[in-house]
């Protein structure tokens, strides 16, 4: 049994977002586990990834992903949430708690504007005052982990994305599982976190670098978030 800081406003503000533009309900009260083998794989395809894929159709699923982005942004100023870029430097929230309850209690969130530059998202801003990159990092935030109550770790990572694929179009998902679930598995996974023996070593994630940003897609098998619900109902079951 876990406990998660569940915030339902938010939940149902997420299931109107999705009624509104034709997307299914969201499956909600499952807290999927990490598969260190799978991730593992797809913190190496990401590392095997170009920073920026010329391929017309990457280009396609990235606008498409830009303008999804942009309307949930939208939609949590609509719903009465002030976003706010993150003025000083260091870490914004010094835990996932802390975040959890400005938004609860606050209906605020501070979001991150430094960092490296994204190829693609971080050169327009679709008249929001600030970039598409930054635009994704609020509304991750409010929906992938304030929603849920998952934390900023790798567990609570995956399910963020998990949660996340479902308020994406298809064609969306598929940049939006590069920029989480690809990011978040060489960040807590990729090779140059494991010993010779295989084992990985426990850095801090202070002491980690983080992902480069780029602009290309995993294999589409790492998008396929219905196979991870699914094994997630099976051996774990609803919360």
């Amino acid at each position: 049994m876990y406990t998660l800081c569940v915030n339902k406003s938010l939940q149902n503000a997420a299931q109107e977002y999705n009624r509104r533009i034709g997307l299914p309900p969201l499956v909600e009260g499952v807290y999927v586990p990490v598969d260190e083998c799978r991730v593992r794989l797809i913190a190496n395809a990401y590392e095997k990834l170009p920073v920026c894929d010329a391929d017309l159709f990457v280009e396609v699923v990235y606008r498409q992903f830009a303008k999804e982005v942009c309307r949930q942004f939208l939609y949590v100023r609509e719903i009465g949430i002030v976003v706010e870029p993150w003025p000083g430097r260091g870490e914004l929230y010094q835990t996932s708690v802390e975040m959890y309850c400005d938004v609860e209690t606050h209906r605020h969130l501070f979001f991150f504007t430094g960092g490296e530059p994204h190829p693609f998202l971080s050169s327009f801003d679709m008249g929001m005052g600030v970039n598409v990159n930054e635009q994704f990092r609020a509304v991750h935030d409010i929906f992938g982990h304030a929603a849920g109550g998952f934390g900023f770790g790798p567990r609570g990572e995956e399910n963020s994305w998990l949660m996340q694929s479902q308020m994406f179009s298809p064609l969306a998902q598929r940049a939006l599982t590069t920029e989480t679930r690809g990011q978040s598995a060489w960040f807590n996974f990729g090779s140059h976190l494991y010993g010779r023996n295989g084992v990985l070593l426990h850095r801090a994630p202070s002491k980690r670098p983080f992902a480069r940003q780029k602009m290309a897609l995993l294999p589409a098998e790492f998008t396929n978030w219905q196979a991870v619900l699914h094994r997630g109902l099976v051996s774990c079951g609803p919360l």
